[in-house]
Formats: structure tokens, C-alpha cells, sequence
């Protein structure tokens, strides 16, 4: 079967969550000498749908998932660690993404003052 999805909790534990659950689905499926687990589109429903679901539901009751492009991710992180914002990161078809809590609303957080205040500088 062409398995064409990757996803990976970068937390170990989570993954090999994950792991189980797919093999109780009896989910066609790899994983990948870097942790990643493979599978069909075919099972995308059930994989993201459900048993992602799952465990994400374990982490944070209520969650968003943030993507964003690859160079701003450190920017979120440092913000988040700066202001205690709990996350967890994935990988979801070779893209890091962050899970948080819902309550949070990262599009209106001012990265951009975080950096500055990193650098030791006020912004303008």
C-alpha cells in the first residue's frame, strides 16, 4: 500500500501511543528510522480523525494545532517558554507543528516583541 502520510509525536511516550493504537486499529502502517509513522491516505480518517485525536485529547482537553512556516517556529517557541504557554510538537508530513491548548490565540501574540526583548532590545 503507497503511504503517502507521515506523523510523529516528537514526545516518545505519545508516539508509542500511537503506535499502539494503530496496531489495535490494524492500520497498514511504518515507522521510519527518524520515528516518523507512515501510512495510507486511504486511512486518514481514521489515523487523524481518531486515533490522533486520541491522544491529543490526553495531552490537552481542548486544542488547536499551529503551523506556521518552518522559520518561525522558534519564534513561537521561545514566546511560548517566555510566557509558561504548554506545547507539544509534532510532526505532521515533515512539517513541525505545535499543539497547545485552545484557550491561547498565538495569531495575535506579538512575536516580533518577543525577539526583540530576546536581543535585549525595546521594540520600536
Amino acid at each position: 500500500m503507497n503511504r503517502t502520510h507521515s506523523f510523529k509525536f516528537m514526545n516518545d511516550t505519545l508516539n508509542l501511543r500511537l503506535i499502539g493504537l494503530l496496531k489495535k486499529a490494524n492500520i497498514d502502517y511504518t515507522v521510519g528510522r527518524d520515528g516518523a509513522i507512515r501510512y495510507s491516505a486511504c486511512d486518514e480518517r481514521i489515523v487523524g480523525n481518531e486515533l490522533i485525536r486520541t491522544i491529543r485529547n490526553g495531552v490537552f482537553s481542548a486544542w488547536q494545532i499551529l503551523s506556521c512556516p518552518r522559520d518561525w517556529i522558534e519564534r513561537y517557541k521561545r514566546y511560548m517558554r517566555r510566557k509558561h504557554v504548554p506545547f507539544s510538537e509534532e510532526l505532521i508530513n515533515n512539517q513541525l507543528c505545535l499543539l497547545l491548548p485552545r484557550k491561547y490565540r498565538p495569531h495575535s501574540w506579538k512575536l516580533d516583541e518577543a525577539a526583540d526583548s530576546q536581543r535585549g532590545r525595546k521594540p520600536a
